[in-house]
């Protein structure tokens, strides 16, 4: 009974999964507000109430398909934070991997850039998801201090700024003017500002 128990539990997160994918799909190509529950049911083969079992709505299952982006690009961070790596290589390859990240994630980066920031669900995600990244930056900077390679006198205030200028540069890197530059050049770039500022030595 237990086996048959599990492969219902089984069955049924594969076709939530499924459902998500095919969703985070059309809600990247259409937005939020012009996809509909039809053409995702569409899209699965399923009819419309088969979406109700697993989502309450549109707005639930768009939370589903941004939580899913989000727990990937956190896992992607996490990675490198726990690397046994040099802390300036961290930071750049820390602000490499949350930009390459962040181009494949065009739910999230829509959702945090345009018209759904009404949805309470959107404010809550950016505030977690700012403060997860200043906990994660303020590592990298501890880490820094501690092998002599950093002097950061307020640690939170410094992660803060980095955070801030990051998320500055998400938009222009990802879908703005330098979205087809080289990153790799453009995050070493931005680097060396963080690192050394702007005044010539």
């Amino acid at each position: 009974m237990a086996m048959n128990l599990d492969n219902g539990t089984n069955k049924k997160d594969a076709n939530r999964e499924s459902i998500l994918k095919i969703a985070q799909d059309i809600f990247s190509k259409y937005g939020y507000k012009k996809t509909t529950l039809d053409d995702i049911a569409n899209a699965v083969r399923k009819g419309k109430s088969s979406l109700y079992y697993y989502f309450n709505s549109k707005e639930d299952l768009f939370q589903a398909v941004i939580q899913k982006e989000v727990d990937v690009l956190r896992r992607e961070l996490e990675i490198v934070v726990n690397r046994n790596t040099d802390p300036v290589e961290k930071l750049r390859d820390y602000i490499l991997t949350k930009l390459t990240t962040f181009r494949g994630l065009a739910n999230f980066y829509h959702a945090l850039e345009n018209d759904v920031t009404a949805i309470e669900f959107i404010e809550n995600v950016k505030h977690r998801h700012h403060q997860e990244e200043i906990r994660m930056i303020k590592r990298i900077l501890i880490e820094g201090v501690r092998k002599n390679e950093f002097e950061i006198y307020d640690f939170t205030l410094a992660a803060t700024g980095i955070t801030t200028a990051i998320k500055g540069l998400e938009m222009p890197l990802s879908a703005g003017e330098y979205s087809t530059a080289n990153l790799e050049q453009s995050v070493d770039n931005i680097l060396k500002i963080i690192c050394y500022g702007v005044m010539k030595r």
